[in-house]
């Protein structure tokens, strides 16, 4: 009985010993796993910051935007106005060009008759 209670003991020791063992391994890899889960938390939360910066950078493009397209629009608008004063001014420039070349060949007219009579 001696060599079965000795034999026994030696039995659960090795099981005990190897029960704590296994103990110390899954509560190293825990360790482990609490430092990845930690350096996996600080990566998500500058991944957060950099998106909250574009998101922030984002609207304010999208604001500087609006208001180049606003401008945008306002010139447009300007240069349709402008287009519309610059024919007007071409077609009164014509007319005035028209109305000097009257004048000058009525004035050349007027020359040769004054060339004639003397």
């Amino acid at each position: 009985m001696k060599k079965e209670n000795s034999s026994t003991t030696i039995l659960l020791t090795i099981n005990i010993a190897l029960v704590v063992i296994g103990l110390l391994m899954i509560n190293k890899r825990i360790l482990n796993t609490d430092e990845e889960s930690d350096s996996l938390k600080q990566k998500i939360n500058q991944i957060e910051s950099q998106l909250d910066v574009l998101i922030d950078d984002t609207k304010n493009a999208k604001q500087q935007v609006v208001v180049a397209n606003k401008d945008f629009i306002q010139l447009s608008n300007s240069m349709a106005v402008n287009d519309k004063i610059l024919k007007k001014l071409n077609n009164e420039i014509k007319g005035a060009v028209k109305e000097i070349k009257e004048v000058k060949d009525l004035t050349e007219l007027q020359n040769r008759k004054l060339y004639i009579s003397e």
